[in-house]
């Protein structure tokens, strides 16, 4: 009696359908899964003629010589699935059958291409085993650790319901001001490990803590440093605070006394106004500097122009001048000598005549030679008006040496002009 045909079960989804080899090729024991070598090469279907569908459930398998052929078990979990019969198009990418069973859909990769590895079968290529070894592959970069940071108050934290003190610790996720001795938010309960702290300003430092004493933990009240580590540091702290108490009550003390008794404060008077008026007259000369002409007592100078010599250059008269022949290196020089050291710290320089301004050269670089050894260069500009000009290098001197290194030339002089040098010291 012959044995009736069975069905062959649907291929997963996106499986190209496999035949099997005939029973009587098979050299395996029944039960046994064949190897990738003992498959026979998929014959195509039938049907490819009628576009390429695959089998459907109906279809049923035999073997060359007319005898029914062995059928594989079906996948687990599956149980009466079927494979779509209507055509589909093969440049679109194949669809999942959504009543497949759930383990099934690793056989389709993740883009809809199928990939070449069987269930069972080891990865030998394909996308999905290339993707998982690419993944494999990569290593997250080293980290190195980092320094917890504190956390500020988001943007949207709202105004602190307590009034903020020195030690409160600042909630980072509310703005929210909690107890030193709290670990977590007293409004949204978010932790306090890593909250700002509030800071003394510097004029709180300077006066006495109020209210009960905050002892850190670790610590025992009445070690040396008042509750703080023991050790010279503490020492030091504690006489310090010590110091500052004594001072204050004697400060209250003199205070008191000043007021209420005349001969102390008589002579309290007498002994500090001294040095406080030397002191605002030193403020007041560096806030507003006085100045006062310092006269030379004897002007020379080299060969002048008749009726034009070094002296009318100090005579305090516009409508006068001192004039010479202008010669780049014999520079044009006039010397003053004073009757005492000064301290010259300005100079008034009127180049040029009051009757024509540009018939001669007017002096454009001077370079004063004190007698100290010391010198200054000043540069003049090409005005008729006086100019001041600031002495850096004249402490302390007797004389000064005024020599005309350059000139603003004029169009057809020959001769250099001053009307005048003005001298003026601190007073």
């Amino acid at each position: 009696m012959s044995t009736p045909p069975r069905r062959l079960p649907p291929p997963p989804p996106g499986v190209p359908a496999a035949r099997l080899p005939d029973r009587a090729a098979r050299t395996v024991p029944p039960g046994v899964r064949p190897g990738p070598s003992e498959v026979d090469a998929p014959a195509e279907d039938a049907s490819s003629s009628a576009g390429g569908v695959p089998a459907g459930p109906s279809d049923t398998a035999a073997g060359a010589s007319g005898s029914p052929r062995r059928l594989p078990p079906p996948p687990p979990g599956v149980a009466g699935a079927k494979l779509p019969t209507a055509p589909r198009n093969p440049a679109s990418p194949p669809r999942r059958d959504t009543r497949a069973a759930p383990h099934t859909s690793a056989l389709v990769a993740a883009d809809g291409s199928v990939d070449s590895v069987l269930p069972g079968a080891p990865a030998t290529g394909g996308r999905v085993g290339s993707r998982a070894t690419a993944a494999a592959s990569v290593e997250p970069e080293e980290v190195s650790p980092q320094a917890v940071r504190p956390r500020v108050a988001t943007v949207g934290a709202k105004a602190s319901a307590r009034r903020r003190q020195p030690g409160d610790l600042i909630c980072g996720e509310c703005g929210e001001g909690n107890a030193p001795t709290r670990r977590f938010c007293s409004r949204c309960g978010d932790s306090l490990r890593t909250a700002e702290v509030v800071r003394r300003r510097w004029w709180q430092r300077l006066l006495p803590r109020r209210g009960p004493r905050v002892t850190a933990a670790g610590t025992r009240p009445g070690a040396p440093g008042g509750g703080r580590a023991g050790g010279v540091g503490g020492v030091l702290h504690a006489v310090y605070q010590r110091s500052n108490a004594v001072a204050a009550v004697l400060l209250f003390a003199i205070g008191v006394a000043y007021l209420i008794y005349p001969p102390l404060r008589e002579r309290v008077n007498g002994a500090v106004s001294g040095p406080v008026t030397g002191a605002r007259d030193w403020v007041d000369r560096k806030i507003n500097p006085r100045f006062v002409a310092v006269r030379p007592v004897e002007v020379t100078g080299g060969a002048s122009v008749r009726d034009h010599g070094p002296e009318l250059s100090v005579d305090q008269y516009r409508n006068t001048h001192w004039q010479v022949r202008w010669d780049r290196e014999k520079p044009p020089t006039v010397t003053l000598r004073f009757a005492a050291k000064v301290d010259l710290e300005r100079l008034i320089v009127t180049a040029g005549t009051a009757e024509d301004y540009t018939a001669t050269h007017r002096p454009m670089t001077l370079h004063l030679v004190y007698s100290t050894n010391r010198s200054d260069t000043l540069t003049v500009e090409d005005t008729g008006e006086p100019q001041t000009l600031s002495l850096d290098e004249a402490d302390g001197v007797t004389s000064v040496q005024i020599q005309v290194t350059d000139v603003h030339r004029a169009e057809k002089g020959t001769d250099v002009t001053v009307s005048e040098f003005e001298f003026f010291a601190r007073e």
